[in-house]
């Protein structure tokens, strides 16, 4: 008996033991395609925190108001600069003007200066100021308005006269007779016709100098100058806004010269005309 019971324990072993290779065999397939915890094939992801809702909403909308017055305050940037570069130009020329308008009164000279609202065709008349051999220097100057490719221009075209208090009375330019080396706002307008009545006179009279000066074409607003000899004239014409007319100034300036002797020179000053 006691041979026979240990064979029968060693059959009882080996079929336990054929059993549970079976079952192992059984179960190695289900623990290859099994798949693994997500928790052990994803990466670990760091926890970001989650807007409340209407957050993003609410930063673009701010966004947008900032931007919008960022160009506000560019345009209005913009348009201050603008407006200093405008000034500043305005009161360059304001300068110029005022230093040109003084200029008579720290230099030796005989200045007249005019300005004047008048129709093409009219004539204005400036100066009167005595030179140094007692007569008097005026100054005609007839400006009219032309189509030159289709732009308009002023065309200017006058004389200078130079006469006696005497022969002046007779022609009525005794009106504008000044002792004053420098005039502002003196002189007269004339029509075409009261113009060629005065010349129609003073042809042969004695005494008397007429000198036809160049004519010269300006752009309205821009300015143009005569020479002729000492004696400088510059116009600057502009058009009046409605078309009718035209506005006039006139600088007429030459160097003071000393009186011949017996003579009376003329006397410093300034003169505003009636």
């Amino acid at each position: 008996m006691n041979f026979l019971k240990y064979p029968l324990v060693a059959l009882l072993a080996a079929l336990v033991s054929s059993w549970v290779t079976y079952r192992i065999a059984q179960r190695a397939p289900e623990e290859i395609h099994r798949p693994a915890p997500s928790a052990e094939l994803r990466p670990a992801v760091p926890a970001v925190d989650t807007p409340a809702p209407g957050v993003a909403s609410v930063d673009t909308a701010e966004m947008e108001r900032l931007m919008r017055e960022n160009a506000d305050l560019n345009a209005q940037l913009a348009d201050t600069r603008a407006r200093l570069v405008a000034h500043g130009a305005a009161l360059k020329q304001t300068r110029d003007e005022l230093d040109e308008l003084r200029r008579p009164m720290i230099a030796d000279l005989l200045s007249s200066t005019l300005r004047a609202d008048l129709k093409s065709g009219e004539v204005v008349v400036t100066g009167g100021y005595k030179l140094a051999d007692g007569r008097r220097l005026y100054a005609f100057a007839k400006p009219s308005v032309e189509q030159i490719d289709g732009a308009n221009v002023v065309m200017i075209e006058g004389r200078y006269v130079t006469l006696t208090d005497e022969v002046g009375k007779s022609v009525g330019l005794d009106n504008l007779a000044t002792n004053a080396a420098n005039t502002l706002q003196h002189g007269e307008v004339w029509v075409p016709d009261e113009e060629a009545a005065v010349f129609e006179k003073l042809a042969n009279t004695q005494g008397t100098d007429v000198m036809t000066y160049p004519s010269v074409s300006v752009r309205p607003g821009r300015s143009g100058t005569i020479n002729i000899g000492n004696t400088q004239l510059r116009v600057t014409p502009t058009l009046a806004e409605d078309g009718d007319g035209l506005g006039m100034e006139l600088r007429l300036e030459q160097p003071q010269e000393a009186a011949a002797a017996g003579t009376a020179a003329a006397t410093p000053g300034q003169e505003t005309a009636k």
